[in-house]
């Protein structure tokens, strides 16, 4: 990190907001159950001086008013965890068993804590308004359309949203800011196959769902290899196949779950009907009933131009030039993306990988560790991007 006046006010909070990290980290809630942690947050924006606003049972948002008029801007962090046991021998492991902020959610938390801590004490030196989002429920996902249904991004309309998140992928110091297509849509769909069961010993006097179901597995992957065109990404993965009551009984229903990722539109709103068309003609050559539930989740986050270059100034200004990188497209998801189909907005990927400390461990592990040395990267692009975007 740079050293810069913004940064030296990062480094005099720094342990306040590990600290703030750490609480969290100890004290996991799960989707729509981060009650303590909504309420700490409240409690500290108020300290600050801020207007909050309730974004449903969960989730707040706190409102800084600069100087004077100007645009408005948004800053965004989730807090959930997810259902992980954690296994990383930390001294704040969670004490709330079977649930673990795999997610890095508590320090999107503790750094947007940190950025509103800041930039409450620069209010003077600013025209604008900033909104800082704390939002539930990333992971369902269903928090970013609470907090939109709220009004979040109206009264004073939003004109641009900033939001980070954490990737041990990249090594700690830097940040991955670029435009376009950037995080996968995600959504997920139910497949239930009906066959008629007998005796294991006589197949041919039933149907068997489970050879059905195997079939239609095999099937599907045809989506992509054939149907879609090769150029434009596509993820169809059957994560569950549940089926059988007896090991000497054919199978009379199969149940499948599973996910399908895309950045385009198109491919998206097609991959339903091919996956009907499929399930329906293997149901009918092997003598079975199906049935297809396909549930739209999330679209894609796609990055707005205009937004990620002044983004990468702010990154650049505070990790240093050299810090900013560019990836490859992440097939990941994030519900991000319904903020961007109304404002536009910048999803940065905060690096906090470091193999010295043991931060090797992919995102949902139950090993998952960051190099806390992060935070302070974190809370100071935060700042820096708000101010860029108010100008």
């Amino acid at each position: 990190m740079k050293d810069t006046a913004i940064t030296r006010k990062v480094k005099d909070i720094e342990e306040w907001v590990i600290a703030h990290r750490r609480d969290f980290h100890l004290h996991p809630e799960l989707s729509l159950q981060e009650f303590r942690t909504t309420a700490i947050v409240k409690e500290e924006l108020k300290k600050m001086g801020l207007k909050t606003i309730d974004l449903g049972e969960t989730g707040v948002a706190g409102i800084l008013q600069g100087k004077g008029e100007g645009k408005v801007v948004a800053l965004r962090g989730d807090m959930d965890a997810l259902p992980v046991t954690e296994d990383t021998g930390l001294p704040f492991t969670s004490e709330n068993p079977g649930v673990m902020h795999a997610c890095g959610h508590d320090t999107h938390t503790s750094m947007m804590l940190g950025a509103a801590r800041i930039l409450s004490e620069m209010k003077e030196e600013f025209d604008g308004t900033i909104k800082f989002i704390f939002q539930a429920a990333e992971e369902v996902p269903a928090g970013a359309k609470a907090a939109i249904a709220k009004g979040i991004l109206n009264d004073p309309p939003v004109d641009a949203i900033m939001g980070m998140h954490i990737f041990s992928d990249y090594p700690v110091g830097t940040a991955v800011v670029q435009e376009g297509p950037f995080m996968a849509s995600c959504d997920s769909f139910d497949i239930e196959i009906i066959g008629d069961s007998c005796h294991g010993s006589a197949p041919w006097q039933g149907n068997d769902a489970n050879m059905c179901a195997v079939a239609v597995t095999q099937a599907l992957q045809t989506i992509v290899s054939r149907k879609n065109d090769v150029r434009v990404p596509l993820v169809l993965n059957v994560g569950t196949i549940q089926a059988g009551e007896r090991f000497n009984v054919t199978s009379g229903k199969a149940v499948m779950t599973g996910t399908t990722r895309t950045f385009n539109e198109d491919v998206r709103k097609k991959v339903p009907e091919w996956m009907e068309t499929i399930v329906n003609g293997i149901c009918t050559a092997y003598e079975c009933k199906g049935k297809v539930d396909y549930h739209f989740l999330c679209p894609a986050v796609i990055n707005d131009q205009e937004v990620s270059a002044k983004v990468k100034v702010a990154a650049a200004a505070v990790l240093g030039e050299e810090n900013v990188i560019r990836t490859e497209i992440v097939m990941g998801s994030e519900d991000f993306s319904e903020y961007q189909l109304l404002v536009p907005g910048q999803m940065v990927l905060l690096g906090t990988g470091n193999p010295e400390k043991g931060c090797i461990y992919p995102i949902h592990s139950n090993h998952f560790k960051i190099d806390e040395d992060a935070l302070a990267n974190g809370v100071a692009v935060y700042v820096q991007s708000a101010l860029e975007l108010l100008k």
